[in-house]
């Protein structure tokens, strides 16, 4: 009898050590976040009065140790821990799709047909910024998203339909050498950086941990190169940046000569990191990248390219359309100006006068050229090709050479820093509506909503989402972020499902009356833009509504129950149209309010 009892009190003792360890902090621990917000507050405890004990950053991944209501506690460092809204992080997956898995370090885009179009933006919506040609070379990839491609040329970031494009990533080789290259040490060189937010890592990767961020213009000191990876000393801080976005000055006493005798122009860099090349081509080797506002001398030029002396008499080529050369100012109205216009469009208006009343003489076809006599209220003065001379809008054509881009502002002009929240409906265990052939909603509202997001970021406006991936998210939390925000717009994506499978459409919801004109306005876009049936706009006692507090909406793009529309909606060109619609309805919008 005693030895079962010891027993007993042994198999007990074990029992109750194992199920020590699985408290609720323990459990926690399998679960890893990510901050969804530029810089987050961890406090004390689970309250927004509570202490700040320590701020951390988007992108940042934090495992959870415990959670109460809508707060998460988050291991900050191995003795720290603290508190977090939940509605501000995002739950870490493996099949998860971030902003960092849509960028890939270090790749570059093939072209694969002449005449490009690169836009301000991704959509056809956005101005025209440049042309690519399929001979392009050193054309950096810098993101995408499932229908358009976000590049580096030349000076020029923008946008390119993804379809005319292929991404190249780096080849395996250059990667190893990469890594196997030696650390090189410099003495006595200084770099400039030219570009903000760079962020200064204590190893020469992606993946080290971040030290702190420079800003365009800021100088650093020089210790070693190791491939592509700048070792930096900066206000105490020691660590690593990646050489792309920094230009390296030599020590003084390797000052050049001033090269040849002929007068030099002194001219300044307009844009933000452009290409110094070996030859007066885009095929030209990129011998570095000058910023913003360097000051340059000219000492030749040839065919729209400049050959430049900079450094302490380093030399090379750059685009001669993205310099202002000293003294010579903008073109003033009826001021003559040098440079071509390259038609966008077929069937461009060339009229007899700077007007939109003034007749039209001829109807130019997409990609003619015609050199500018003059500028007058932003209407280019051109010759044509029987020497006669014309007037074309500014805003509705390219530009090469010197001349300065006339740039009418469009639907961005009302969406510059405005606050929109996007709710990319369901998402993890929550898959929503089923299609009838089983596309789960959840994916098609990210699709939308990270399509969305990007076109709003390019006009200006700042974009939180409630998720960025196939997460799970509170649906409290979804509202709340809005009001945390304090958003202009508040907007959750949905497809719509019923037993009736013949139902089609696209409705929008509204909670209070005030958010009515904003509902009028996107919805009246989403049938104009998007073809489906209209099944009105409709007030609704939803959560997600009557939560927020700031204007928003609930948008049903279209009932994946019916299989026609199903087919419809997975497409991209559905997908591209159905988030021009809402960007172009919101602009509507904040443009009457």
């Amino acid at each position: 009898m005693v030895h079962k009892v010891h027993i007993f009190l042994i198999a007990l003792l074990l029992f109750s050590t194992i199920f020590s360890f699985l408290d609720p902090s323990t459990v926690q621990a399998n679960r890893t976040v990510v901050v969804a917000t530029d810089v987050l507050n961890v406090r004390e405890t689970p309250d927004a009065n509570g202490i700040i004990i320590s701020k951390v950053q988007r992108g940042e991944s934090y495992p959870v140790v415990d959670s109460q209501g809508e707060w998460l506690k988050i291991q900050v460092t191995s003795s720290k821990s603290g508190w977090v809204a939940s509605f501000l992080v995002t739950e870490s997956s493996d099949g998860a799709r971030s902003t960092a898995s849509r960028s890939s370090e270090g790749a570059n885009v093939q072209v694969l047909t002449d005449d490009l179009r690169v836009r301000s933006g991704p959509g056809t919506n956005f101005s025209v910024v440049g042309f690519l040609h399929a001979n392009a070379t050193s054309v950096q990839y810098l993101e995408e998203n499932e229908n358009w491609v976000k590049v580096h040329f030349d000076g020029v970031e923008g946008w390119v339909a993804k379809e005319f494009v292929t991404i190249l990533a780096k080849k395996k080789e250059e990667q190893q050498t990469e890594t196997e290259e030696s650390i090189e040490e410099t003495e006595g060189q200084t770099a400039t950086i030219t570009t903000d937010g760079l962020n200064i890592r204590s190893e020469p990767s992606t993946q080290s941990e971040v030290l702190g961020t420079l800003s365009s213009g800021q100088q650093v000191e020089v210790l070693a190169i190791r491939g592509e990876w700048l070792n930096i000393s900066f206000n105490g801080t020691v660590g690593w940046i990646h050489s792309d976005y920094a230009n390296i000055s030599q020590p003084s006493s390797d000052s050049g000569t001033q090269g040849s005798g002929s007068p030099k122009t002194e001219a300044t860099i307009k844009v933000a990191g452009l290409n110094v090349r070996s030859e007066p081509t885009l095929n030209g080797k990129v011998l570095e990248q000058l910023p913003q506002g360097t000051t340059v001398s000219i000492i030749s030029e040839r065919n729209n390219w400049c050959e430049i002396q900079y450094d302490n008499g380093k030399t090379g080529w750059i685009a001669g359309w993205f310099l202002e050369k000293s003294g010579v100012s903008s073109p003033a109205p009826s001021q003559s100006s040098d440079g071509t216009i390259i038609i966008v469009d077929d069937a461009t208006n060339i009229r007899s006068a700077p007007s939109t009343d003034s007749n039209v003489i001829l109807r130019a076809d997409e990609g003619e050229e015609f050199s500018i006599v003059a500028v007058e209220d932003n209407w280019y003065k051109i010759k044509l090709h029987d020497g006669s001379e014309g007037f074309v809008a500014g805003w509705i054509v390219a530009t090469k050479g010197n001349a300065t881009s006339i740039k009418r502002a469009g639907a961005e002009q009302y969406l510059t820093n405005k606050v929109i929240v996007i709710d990319p409906g369901h998402g993890g265990r929550d898959v929503g509506a089923i299609g009838a052939q089983g596309t789960f909603e959840k994916d098609l509202t990210l699709r939308t909503s990270l399509l969305l997001q990007d076109k709003l970021k390019a006009a200006g406006a700042t974009v939180y989402m409630t998720r960025m991936s196939d997460t799970s998210v509170p649906l409290q939390s979804r509202p709340q972020m809005a009001n945390y925000h304090g958003a202009d717009a508040f907007l959750s994506i949905h497809y719509d499902s019923i037993d009736d499978s013949s139902v089609t459409g696209t409705t929008t919801y509204y909670y209070g009356s005030s958010d009515q004109d904003l509902a009028d306005s996107v919805h009246s876009s989403l049938v104009q833009f998007t073809n489906l049936r209209d099944r009105e706009v409709r007030q609704e006692n939803y959560l997600v509504l009557r939560e927020s507090m700031q204007p928003s909406l609930l948008l049903e793009l279209g009932y994946i129950s019916n299989r026609g529309e199903e087919i419809t909606v997975l497409t991209g060109d559905f997908q591209e149209r159905a988030s021009t619609a809402i960007y172009q309805g919101l602009a509507q919008y904040f443009r009457g309010n």
